[in-house]
């Protein structure tokens, strides 16, 4: 008799913690999840209670025995109320970042908390250390154990910083770390889930020898393309605290992590068109600074929020302002020469011709 399929239901984030954390389950799908299909929902930081809130009025809903929540946390208590509701013990969260420890303390026995405390852990480590403890986790074949504990190292090290930040770190690992975030951003948000899956198909090792030249063309690009927008920081001083803020869409952290360097302040602010992004040198909680002013949160050196304007139009708007009033200025200049030139055609030519001749002396 052919089992009935069951349907879990995943949100997770739009980065590459995010997206690493569910892919997970689809590697190990055959060997511990027979029967079950997982149906993917992603989303970018604060929109989570809203995308819950529209799943929760869904008719069919109870086709659904599970929800996993990865990477993020509901910021409501009524978001909670609903899990509870819906899906009574039947819901999990697999989230790391300190600014909702709090809230998550609340339901402790539905949130995973990492094997290790030592070890800085992201959304996909803790699904990773939740999986190892599945009683079908022995039906995994060694050399898949190896590549998924490697990719899950990789997005970890990089979401975490570690990358960046341990200096015990192989220096090879730092390496992988930062291509593989590379390669993320490099595509389209449609297409990102499909290369997850191709990478972790695939195994680390294996993609990037095929990708070698791509890679190696990112690196060149993310280099010109970090040292042109540190040409244009602005630093601010408020509270105590020095900022350094540069808009730039692309390279967020990295620029991130070359500002704080380069100009020495204790906090730096990447905006785009709709969202900042906050590193520190760990003289300022940048997590509450993130609560405070952009509705955000994250980790005490690693924040994100939401801005309440659009840099990109504001500049637009300035610029159609600069014109507007320059049109001013050049019809004003206009309007003088006219009446300058009006004044000559009204001299007669014998006194226009000493005037000329007066002023022309003066000149010389």
């Amino acid at each position: 008799m052919v089992g009935k399929t069951r349907y879990i239901k995943l949100f997770s984030h739009n980065d590459l913690d995010g997206f690493g954390a569910p892919a997970l389950f689809e590697a190990v799908n055959n060997e511990l999840f027979k029967g079950v299909v997982f149906d993917l929902t992603t989303c970018s930081a604060g929109r989570l209670d809203a995308r819950l809130a529209s799943f929760f009025r869904q008719p069919d809903i109870s086709r659904f025995s599970d929800i996993f929540i990865m990477d993020m946390t509901p910021d409501s208590d009524y978001s909670f109320q609903q899990l509870e509701q819906h899906f009574a013990n039947h819901w999990l969260i697999f989230d790391h970042h300190e600014s909702e420890a709090d809230l998550r303390s609340k339901y402790a026995n539905n949130c995973i908390s990492p094997t290790n405390p030592e070890i800085n852990p992201s959304a996909t480590s803790l699904v990773w250390d939740w999986l190892k403890k599945n009683k079908n986790f022995t039906r995994l074949e060694a050399s898949k154990v190896e590549e998924l504990s490697l990719l899950v190292e990789l997005i970890r090290a990089y979401d975490t910083w570690d990358w960046q930040n341990d200096e015990q770190m192989a220096p090879e690992i730092k390496e992988a770390a930062d291509n593989l975030n590379q390669l993320f951003w490099f595509y389209p948000l449609s297409k990102t889930q499909e290369f997850i899956k191709d990478v972790f198909n695939t195994g680390w090792q294996n993609y990037r020898q095929a990708n070698a030249l791509l890679i190696d063309t990112l690196n060149a690009r993310r280099t010109s393309y970090i040292k042109k927008h540190l040409k244009s920081v602005t630093t601010f001083e408020q509270d105590g605290h020095s900022f350094g803020v540069v808009y730039a869409s692309d390279y967020k952290s990295e620029i991130a992590h070359e500002l704080l360097l380069e100009f020495e302040v204790d906090a730096a602010l990447v905006i785009d068109d709709r969202s900042v992004s906050l590193r520190s040198n760990g003289k300022l909680d940048v997590a509450k600074f993130a609560e405070d002013y952009f509705r955000g949160g994250g980790h005490e050196d690693s924040a994100g929020g939401s801005l309440d304007l659009n840099p990109v139009l504001e500049a637009e708007k300035l610029v159609i302002d600069s014109i507007k009033q320059q049109k001013q200025v050049n019809e004003q200049m206009a309007t003088e020469q006219e009446e300058k030139d009006s004044l000559a055609n009204q001299l007669d030519p014998e006194t226009a011709a000493k005037l000329a001749a007066l002023f022309g002396n003066q000149a010389g």
